[in-house]
């Protein structure tokens, strides 16, 4: 019994040959229905893609890279999403493609650019999906400059137009701050990522204006930096809970950084909801046992991460960029109302 071709799905379907073709590669060229087709007759048929053959002959390698800052041997304190979560949505995204996620872990930004451009220059993958984007990110120059297939898990904000999935940082800052303001807070902290990276100046860009918006004063001595980690989160509540005049509310990039905030409470004394109240910006649902639970924005992982996935395909296909570009809006999750009640 000869093995079944493209030719013999193209006779099942009464499509054409290349439309056939096309299908079996995911090309956006081809409608979902005529692709679901192409595919029931391919299993039912029993065919199969000869991978080997077509890497053969078009130089691809099926493969996208995943460049991820993996936690070194000394690292053990929690970060909020880990670089697994997102490697199952892209994964997922992948499932129907001729394509698999390839892990590149790394320990740094340095070592995350030489990484990408090995796999440019040596052609070790046909796509690359990087995360932890940077104002101006020189890996981004590396791989527009080679006309490389990329996405990025983050938006940059001096570079050429790219395809990217964020979230919404901006407005999710200003919606924490309006409603902040509106529950009677005056001074509100800002636990913020490490300066260099893209989400944490528009973090604390949307910040300013919004204070500059309620007429309330920037004190820088309110904003802090760093890796977002419970330890993060406890050694700014300590230090800021001991100004003069200490804020009232604390807006945390991720819940870990919120857990370590509790921790900043217990130990100077602060009761939630009587001296100040915490917020968080990035929820994996786990604020919800905190006690108190406290306000959140919720994006499931499995959504940007899916998006990832489908992107960097439509991308080594040929999509542009400038068509592949989207900010996510989370869902807020008031879990507390954040006005102060001092008889608590």
């Amino acid at each position: 019994m000869q093995r079944p071709t493209i030719k013999t799905i193209a006779q099942e379907t009464g499509l054409s040959i290349a439309t056939v073709s096309k299908a079996l590669k995911h090309s956006p060229q081809v409608r979902p229905e005529t692709r679901a087709i192409v595919f029931d007759a391919a299993e039912r048929i029993g065919y199969e893609l000869n991978l080997h053959g077509v890497q053969l002959r078009t130089g691809k390698t099926f493969q996208v890279a995943a460049i991820m800052t993996a936690p070194g041997p000394k690292q053990d304190e929690w970060e909020g999403v880990e670089y697994a979560q997102l490697l199952s949505g892209i994964s997922w995204a992948l499932e129907e493609s001729p394509y698999r996620v390839a892990l590149f872990a790394v320990r740094d930004f340095k070592e995350s650019l030489a990484t990408i451009k090995q796999i440019v220059s040596l052609k070790k993958a046909d796509g690359i999906i990087i995360s932890g984007t940077r104002a101006d990110d020189p890996r981004i120059r590396v791989m527009q400059e080679a006309d490389f297939p990329f996405v990025t898990y983050g938006m940059s904000i001096e570079n050429e137009p790219h395809a990217y999935v964020d979230a919404d940082n901006q407005q999710m800052i200003r919606v924490s701050m309006a409603r902040l303001v509106a529950r009677g807070h005056r001074r509100i902290a800002l636990l913020n990522p490490v300066e260099q990276l893209t989400y944490g100046i528009v973090r604390l860009n949307s910040y300013r204006q919004a204070l500059d918006t309620e007429g309330l004063p920037y004190d820088p001595a309110l904003v802090a930096h760093g890796r977002l980690t419970p330890a993060f989160g406890r050694e700014n509540v300590i230090a800021m809970s001991q100004l003069a005049d200490p804020p009232t509310a604390y807006i945390c990039a991720n819940e870990a950084t919120a857990l370590g905030a509790f921790s900043g409470f217990h130990a100077r004394g602060l009761v939630h909801g009587r001296d100040a109240v915490i917020n968080a910006t990035d929820d994996l649902n786990v604020s919800q046992y905190f006690a108190p639970p406290i306000t959140t924005y919720y994006l499931p992982i499995g959504e940007p991460s899916a998006l990832l996935g489908k992107f960097i395909l439509r991308r080594m296909e040929g999509e542009q960029p400038e068509a592949l570009q989207i900010l996510l809006m989370p869902d807020l999750i008031e879990r507390c109302d954040d006005r102060l009640r001092p008889e608590r």
